[in-house]
């Protein structure tokens, strides 16, 4: 089974509340390397014009978003598990 089909097996609750958030969009403009836009496998995150928007309901919990902005970015992604048991839910390991 390929990566694809393991991936398109997985199952999401979302909650209406995002679990990803920017702390302020003026840094996500002044960031040169966009860093949570090549990490992301889900492709959670799209740089819209001026502005980053974020698929929240993609999410795959990695947390690697958060360490390449916090690391190679200007420290603006706000990153949480989601509430309660929502979120994404594993099929294949």
């Amino acid at each position: 089974m390929s990566v694809s089909e393991r991936l398109g097996a997985d199952s999401f609750t979302t909650d209406k509340v995002p679990h990803l958030k920017i702390a302020d969009p003026r840094l996500c403009r002044t960031c040169v390397l966009k860093p949570c836009i090549k990490v992301c496998p889900a492709e959670v995150y799209h740089w819209d014009a001026d502005h980053l928007r974020i698929n929240y309901e993609n999410c795959l919990e990695l947390g690697a978003c958060r360490v390449a902005c916090h690391e190679l970015g200007n420290r603006a992604l706000q990153w949480d598990f989601p509430v309660g048991s929502r979120g994404v839910h594993f099929r294949y390991g």
